[in-house]
């Protein structure tokens, strides 16, 4: 099968298919959440399913210092697609708890392997959302044998940002701004300028800081050379990006599947940015439960 074989847009006919068929269907997901010690740490989780579920897993971790709400959109019509969702508000976020000091994303990896047992699984796949798409990739990497899967969204690291520096950084580390300044920073860095402006509002209302568990992971970032994550093991991996994305810019997903080929399902959503979950939920979840169909686990868990 050829590279040009494995890229799509929005606007694929199958796609618009998938998008309608999600569109169409009546939610009825449910939603749950759970402390799970896993020894060095207790780590909050939520986790959506539905009466269709499939027994096959999607854990899924958000971006930097961010918590699960970033998946409230997703999740659901994921679940509803048959699969169970879990994810994984990471050290120091809704409860979690755990060492910051000295990390690695290996560490941070070692975290979900050990919630993929807590579960019972023999495999799970993997769902990485900016920041949370270089520690699945960590996962891949180290523990190649329980990924059935990775799906990276935003998914950044090689090519450089386009937005103005520290303007992200504010936004995520600044509690004390005002909505004003949140919305119009949120708009530059995360979102497309054709996303309405009340998803942007939605969102900065919503934002809530966590500023040890971003100091921490950033750090953990920072000790984790690229060479140690970029390829995200060996396996099948989609990677979804907005074509108006600034932060991690689509020449990412360009490059990734220049280098790694047939391993690469790309799919570019026109009018997203960063945000993408949270702009076009429907197309980004059509996109991913594509995907997986095409890759169920190894092993019945």
């Amino acid at each position: 099968m050829g590279q040009s074989s494995r890229f799509v847009t929005a606007s694929s006919t199958s796609f618009f298919l998938l998008c309608l068929a999600i569109s169409s269907s009546v939610f009825g997901a449910d939603r749950s959440e759970r402390l799970i010690d896993i020894g060095h740490a207790q780590l909050q989780v939520e986790l959506w399913y539905s009466e269709f579920s499939k027994q096959e897993t999607i854990v899924a971790l958000p971006g930097s210092g961010g918590d699960v709400s970033r998946y409230k959109y997703l999740a659901p019509l994921l679940a509803d697609a048959g699969y169970r969702v879990v994810a994984i508000n990471q050290r120091g976020i809704m409860g979690s708890t755990g060492d910051l000091d000295g990390l690695t994303l290996h560490d941070y990896a070692q975290d979900v392997v050990a919630i993929i047992d807590a579960l019972g699984l023999d495999q799970a796949h993997l769902l990485g959302w900016a920041l949370g798409n270089r520690t699945s990739r960590v996962v891949a990497t180290d523990f190649p044998e329980r990924v059935a899967s990775i799906s990276l969204i935003a998914a950044g690291g090689l090519a450089k940002p386009l937005t103005i520096p520290g303007e992200l950084g504010q936004l995520l580390g600044e509690a004390k701004l005002s909505e004003t300044e949140k919305f119009e920073l949120a708009r530059r860095t995360l979102f497309s300028p054709h996303s309405d402006d009340e998803i942007v509002l939605d969102y900065v209302r919503g934002l809530k800081y966590w500023p040890e568990a971003r100091r921490s992971q950033g750090q953990a970032n920072r000790n984790t050379p690229l060479d140690q994550w970029w390829a995200g093991g060996t396996g099948p991996m989609l990677i979804i990006q907005g074509i108006d994305d600034k932060t991690a810019p689509p020449e990412n997903g360009h490059r990734m599947m220049a280098e790694f080929g047939e391993r690469i399902t790309l799919v570019n959503l026109e009018e997203a940015g960063h945000a993408m979950g949270l702009e076009k939920p429907r197309e980004t979840a059509a996109a991913i439960i594509s995907f997986l169909a095409k890759y169920p686990v190894t092993a019945a868990n």
